[in-house]
């Protein structure tokens, strides 16, 4: 009788089982059929990003309506394939290989790391790749001449003027005789950000003190560490530190140092000024460099995008919040926050 009851049971676990599985074959979250409407038909467009910050996201969102506007449209004429490093470089090098075996139209690479990531992979299989916020794409090995980059690599450089930066600085704290500089030591971009600053330093004058970071969370301990040593800090467009910039302006407003910046997300996220490039241009540049490869069905050699114009954003809060503050022609000719 047990025994009997035993294969009853069996065979009713069965029978639900078999039930579910097919029920759940027919619903949307299973598609097997080759001519299922599943969006893996559709051509695809990869997107890298090493981390999200404001900065990084603005280009992304840029590309995007580009994309969008010539007719690119996620779900409809393409399958836009977005994926994030969280600022991990192993899982950049794993994304990359799994984006390529994909088989996108093009790769879309926003940052150093993600590019590099995902260079060999590309140029291996044959994919176009675009980058953005590189700022050194020679010193990164992506191209070996802006002007003449190799077939089916181009992108947009996001270097800035060391010189312009230093100078705001300067113009805000006519005072200033030694600037904190906080970056991630392991980021190429920094690297060379921070050489380029050391020089035209010496020719104004000016001492720089580094505070070098490996990780976000040691970004609020470093810029400590300048408090007394300095009388303003400048971040420049590094991926670790701008993720974790409120730990800076928090630090900037207690000691009452002021805060500078080399990016518009940096400003609005607390940081007093910025000279630089306005972000959703050179996303929009990056996503008219992605057309054109999308448009030629061969690798094509494009120029890498530079020299691109310069604008002043300052956060009037954040310089009452540290003490400083923004003379009157200066809020005229800048855009404010």
């Amino acid at each position: 009788m047990i025994t009997q009851k035993k294969v009853l049971l069996s065979i009713t676990l069965l029978l639900i089982s078999a039930t579910a599985f097919s029920l759940l074959k027919s619903s949307r979250f299973f598609q097997t059929n080759a001519d299922s409407p599943v969006t893996t038909q559709l051509p695809i467009i990869a997107i890298t990003q090493i981390l999200e910050h404001p900065s990084l996201d603005q280009e992304r969102e840029a590309i995007i309506e580009i994309l969008n506007k010539e007719g690119y449209v996620d779900g409809k004429t393409v399958r836009i394939v977005y994926q994030n490093a969280q600022g991990n470089l192993p899982t950049a090098t794993q994304i990359a290989g799994q984006v390529a075996g994909q088989h996108p139209k093009v790769v879309i690479a926003i940052s150093t790391p993600s590019a590099q990531a995902s260079l060999v992979s590309c140029q291996t299989q044959k994919i176009p790749l675009v980058f953005t916020a590189v700022t050194d794409p020679v010193g990164a090995k992506l191209v070996n001449d802006l002007r003449s980059p190799p077939a089916g690599i181009t992108g947009v450089t996001d270097k800035l003027e060391p010189k312009e930066q230093l100078r705001l600085v300067k113009e805000l704290v006519p005072s200033v005789k030694a600037i904190g500089i906080i970056y991630n030591s392991g980021e190429l971009n920094s690297l060379k950000m921070v050489q380029d600053l050391k020089e035209v330093a010496a020719d104004l004058g000016v001492l720089l003190i580094e505070a070098t970071v490996n990780k976000m969370s040691d970004v609020a301990a470093a810029t400590q560490s300048l408090a007394g040593k300095v009388q303003a800090i400048y971040v420049p467009n590094d991926n670790t530190v701008v993720s974790a910039i409120k730990s800076v302006v928090i630090v900037g407003e207690k000691e009452h140092i002021p805060v500078f910046a080399g990016d518009i997300g940096s400003v609005e996220s607390g940081a007093i000024a910025t000279k630089c490039y306005d972000r959703h241009e050179l996303g929009v540049e990056a996503g008219k460099l992605a057309l054109q490869m999308l448009k030629n069905p061969e690798l094509v050699s494009i120029p890498v995008s530079e020299n691109h114009s310069l604008i002043t954003v300052i956060n009037i809060k954040a310089a009452e919040r540290m003490g400083l503050p923004i003379p009157e022609e200066l809020r005229k000719m800048a855009r404010i926050i």
